[in-house]
């Protein structure tokens, strides 16, 4: 059992290699639930007892001022993580924390009902508790990842296992749903929300009984960090502000796609029909997205960062491109509903390109540490990758705000509404799950603006996110310096004790091209 124990060097145990990414199936089966179904969840089964519109306005605004809280709260989390000193290690203490106090949350959140304005007051207060302990585990979790080795060879190889299992739990978890809860949700989504959480809570017990944590120094031992170091610490990496304004652009535009996806299946192809499709979708989606990240350490020996970022760019635009043309001749009653063959391979290409762009964005990301410690001789792990978090959590605030202003202006809630009484119309009469999926749909078939709807969810799918990425893609070209040579010039730096705030980012990058240039002369 590796309980209390350490290693040294920056080797990590094949144990701890193995079973530390793995453990995030769990972590991300979670998130998932909580992030892309929640709102699913309230918006079927929500019913109209007090005005469904309202309640949604006023559940909405919860999410939004919840998540950037939680998110301006994720520093002193990262802080309070940073100053522990527990015989267990620095992270496996709030890991095993998290972890037990939000798979009891999530079990509960799904699980304990009421109507009316209680059930908005109870989503509330379970909300509240599910972002404060997952991000007790959340920032543990991935601030252990950069402090088992700086080689960038093992980096890459835990990054990329870590983002494979993520996509794991989060696409088991992302095409299961669907299928499974149209006609049943409120019962449904009671069983689901207890089984995901009680994977969660084994996966992380796994981590924290068998895994390994790396020695800390003398130094970071006694090490104490305030608030305001803390503040200082974020405020002097620049490199880690830009990663973080491109991280939240990035996230806000790929989970569009799936934020209104799912509303479009169920419209498009019909409520009993939709999920099933919607499976098949996901399953595209997991096959591009686990393929890309696992071949990430492939692409990174033949090519640079900057062309992974340029051909996957180009990739997700052409491919948004046609969801678009497909869906809007669909829409327009040119076509039948698109054919969900065609839609899978377009979204293999798509999710491919996503998954490899945002594997790169992760390395950019975690070599912010060595920025850091270049520049002011500290690392601060938990402080810098608690920039991760913050910025999924300020991505998903205006995720919900697009989300709800699209579905409310294209008229879905309307529809929506007479759904989810059914669905409690289904609890209350015991309807079979036939026939609530029947009354669903006719729902569905009498709205009179089915085009408009439709047409709505493809702009906010599609038309969105591609601005979105074009935004951070510019960013990553304007601002982002830390590029392999550069990454190597800091860490040959550090070994050799070349470090404090005399280094200039600037300066090293224009030598490095001057080199460069040199060197293309010579040959």
């Amino acid at each position: 059992m590796n309980l209390f124990k350490t290693f040294k060097g920056d080797k990590v145990p094949l144990l701890t290699k193995i079973v530390y990414p793995f453990t995030g199936i769990g972590r991300d089966a979670s998130y998932t639930l909580v992030a892309l179904f929640l709102m699913t969840y309230v918006q079927f089964t929500l019913g109209g007892e007090g005005g469904y519109e309202s309640k949604m306005a006023v559940i909405i605004a919860i999410m939004f001022i919840f998540r950037i809280w939680d998110g301006v709260n994720d520093p002193m989390i990262g802080m309070l993580i940073e100053n522990t000193h527990w015989k267990m290690g620095k992270y496996k203490p709030w890991i095993l924390i998290g972890a037990v106090t939000n798979s009891i949350v999530l079990a509960l959140m799904f699980s304990v009902r009421a109507t009316g304005w209680w059930f908005v007051a109870l989503f509330a207060v379970f909300y509240l508790l599910w972002e404060i302990t997952f991000t007790f585990n959340d920032i543990a979790y991935w601030s252990m990842l950069p402090s088992l080795s700086k080689e960038e060879k093992t980096r890459n190889q835990l990054t990329t296992m870590v983002a494979v299992a993520a996509s794991i739990g989060a696409f088991t978890v992302g095409g299961l749903v669907p299928m499974i809860f149209p006609g049943n949700a409120i019962a449904n989504f009671r069983w689901i929300g207890i089984v995901v959480a009680a994977v969660f809570l084994l996966c992380q017990l796994l981590l924290v009984f068998t895994c390994k944590e790396k020695e800390r120094t003398e130094v970071e031992r006694e090490e104490k960090i305030t608030l305001k170091e803390m503040f200082v610490v974020v405020w002097k990496n620049k490199q880690l502000w830009w990663m973080m304004i491109i991280i939240v652009l990035y996230y806000l535009g790929s989970a569009l796609l799936n934020a209104f996806g799912l509303n479009y299946f169920y419209f498009a192809y019909g409520y009993g029909e939709g999920g099933l499709k919607m499976f098949y979708f996901t399953v595209a989606y997991a096959l591009g997205t686990i393929v890309a990240q696992a071949t990430y350490p492939l692409f990174a020996k033949k090519m640079t960062r900057s062309q992974i970022l340029s051909a996957t760019f180009i990739t997700m635009m052409v491919g948004y491109a046609s969801i678009f043309v497909y869906g809007l001749l669909h829409a327009l009653g040119v076509t039948e509903a698109p054919n969900i063959w065609v839609m899978c391979v377009i979204g293999v290409l798509v999710f491919a390109a996503q998954g490899l762009f945002y594997m790169a964005l992760l390395v950019m990301a975690t070599n912010t540490i060595e920025y850091n410690e270049w520049k002011t001789g500290e690392r601060k792990e938990s402080i810098i990758f608690s920039a991760r978090p913050f910025a999924a959590k300020i991505s998903s605030s205006f995720q919900t705000l697009f989300v709800y202003v699209i579905l409310l202006a294209g008229g879905i809630y309307a529809i929506t509404n007479q759904i989810s009484q059914v669905e409690i119309d289904k609890e209350l009469q015991g309807l079979t799950q036939e026939q609530t999926v029947a009354l669903a749909q006719s729902a569905i078939d009498g709205a009179t603006n089915l085009p408009g709807v439709l047409i709505s969810l493809l702009v906010g799918m599609t038309v969105i996110p591609v601005i979105l990425f074009i935004a951070s893609y510019i960013l990553i070209r304007k601002k982002y310096k830390i590029d392999e040579k550069v990454y190597k010039k800091l860490c040959d730096d550090i070994d050799a004790g070349n470090v404090g705030m005399h280094n200039d980012l600037d300066a090293l990058v224009a030598t490095l091209e001057t080199q460069n240039k040199e060197e293309v002369k010579i040959v």
